[in-house]
């Protein structure tokens, strides 16, 4: 196995090592920034560099205790003022696991839309099943409901215009019997 080395540390991968390389110029350009001598400077740096976790390399992790170092004996601090330095996991084992786990995860929810998509397809033949029968019953059946009702509307004021020309007729009858016009 090739390893990589930088300041003292063994990398086992080309990224780790580009990695490590990285937050190593990064931290000279800190340090060529960062007044030393100034407390407020050290430890806003010092926080800043903690709470957002940039450095995770061994090499930007010596640097952070560097930093806390300083503060704690050249700044008389406390050490339980200062933020706690986060280590995370080793990165190569982490992403195995993540591609483990999202292939695993992956499975389930194909497995899970498959049956989704199963279950949409009887539920959309069922539903065109149903309009399809639908259009067929009133395509073949002349009474339904609103033709009879149409039917009925239409009778009736049939024979209220068969009503009013009766009375219309009896008043006509009436006036010429009275000689009226």
């Amino acid at each position: 196995m090739e390893y990589y080395y930088i300041d003292g540390y063994a990398f086992e991968t080309k990224e780790e090592y580009n990695l490590a390389m990285r937050e190593q110029r990064n931290i000279v350009s800190i340090k060529g920034r960062m007044n030393s001598q100034s407390k407020e400077s050290v430890l806003m740096i010092y926080r800043k560099l903690v709470s957002k976790e940039l450095l995770v390399t061994p090499i930007g992790l010596e640097f952070l205790r560097e930093l806390r170092y300083s503060l704690i004996n050249d700044f008389h601090m406390e050490a339980t003022e200062l933020p706690m330095i986060h280590v995370t996991a080793h990165k190569r084992e982490e992403k195995k696991s993540k591609e483990e786990y999202t292939a695993n995860q992956l499975m389930k929810e194909n497995n899970k839309l498959k049956d989704t998509l199963f279950k949409l397809r009887i539920f959309t033949f069922g539903l065109l099943i149903i309009i399809v029968g639908i259009f067929i019953m009133t395509a073949t059946n002349p009474n339904s409901a609103y033709i009879d009702t149409e039917n009925k509307i239409v009778n009736k004021y049939a024979s209220w215009e068969e009503d009013l020309q009766q009375r219309e007729k009896a008043v006509k009858d009436k006036e010429q019997a009275l000689g009226i016009e």
